[in-house]
């Protein structure tokens, strides 16, 4: 099997294969604590558009209580399985130079994404759920509004946006 890996200046980037793998590890974590977590970003989007970019980390949206009552329980079973917290603010973590950002599922109501959390589909037959293509739109649409992303990933975005049309467009009977 051939192993490619994509650098930039900074830091490894990574192809999905490697990230689904890391994917495997955080779920398993997960389901210790019971919490069936949303993938979201742009690798929960890569579930409809595929392989389009070079993913740099993986973001997670779980129930609140794990990231403030229960952030000492959740942070020390990460930390055990050699997952290193590198920006508590964030909650984010590394593992093998892959990185993972949780933040609250709360998200999506307080900012109009969904209506209810029953609007979650499975994700990938895997013990997660995500976003509908519609979601993902809502939610690249709203966040373009936010002042980092309009002016240091404007494009990118913007081209995410277009990609999640098109792809409504042409596999949804709905918009």
């Amino acid at each position: 099997m051939l192993v490619y890996y994509y650098f930039t200046k900074e830091e490894v980037r990574y192809p999905v294969i490697f990230m689904n793998e890391f994917l495997s590890k955080i779920l398993e974590i997960l389901k210790e604590l019971k919490i069936k977590p949303i993938i979201y970003g742009s690798f929960g989007i890569a579930i409809y558009l595929g392989d389009f970019k070079n993913f740099e980390d993986i973001d997670i949206l779980i129930d609140d209580e794990f990231l403030n009552s229960r952030w000492e329980e959740f942070k020390k079973l990460f930390e055990s399985r050699r997952f290193s917290l590198v920006d508590e603010k964030e909650h984010e973590f590394i593992l093998d130079g892959k990185k993972v950002g949780f933040a609250s599922k709360d998200i999506l109501i307080r900012d109009k994404i969904i209506n209810s959390y029953g609007e979650l589909i499975e994700y990938k037959n895997k013990d997660a759920l995500t976003l509908t293509p519609e979601g993902f739109l809502r939610a690249y649409r709203f966040s373009a509004k936010d002042g980092y992303r309009a002016n240091i990933r404007g494009k990118k975005d913007q081209n995410i946006i277009e990609n999640l049309e098109s792809y409504i467009k042409n596999n949804c009977s709905r918009l």
